[in-house]
C-alpha cells in the first residue's frame, strides 16, 4: 500500500500490481500522518493491492 498527492496518483498506480484507489478521509489526513510516496507532500488517495487483501480473507475463511 501507498499514499499519494493529486499530482502522482498516475504514478502511483503504475507503481502498484492490481492497483485500487481509496481516498482519503478528512477525518484520517487530521489524525494520520500520510505523506505521498512521490514527493512526501500530504497525501490524498490510498493505493492498494486487491490482491493480497482477497488472499488475506480467503485465509481467514479457511
Amino acid at each position: 500500500m501507498i499514499f499519494v498527492c493529486k499530482k502522482h496518483v498516475k504514478k502511483g498506480l503504475k507503481m502498484v500490481f492490481l492497483p485500487h484507489i481509496q481516498s482519503i478521509s478528512d477525518e484520517n489526513k487530521i489524525t494520520g500522518n500520510f505523506h505521498c510516496h512521490a514527493c512526501a507532500q500530504w497525501a490524498d488517495f490510498k493505493l492498494y493491492n486487491f490482491e493480497s487483501h482477497r488472499k488475506q480473507a480467503v485465509k481467514k475463511a479457511m
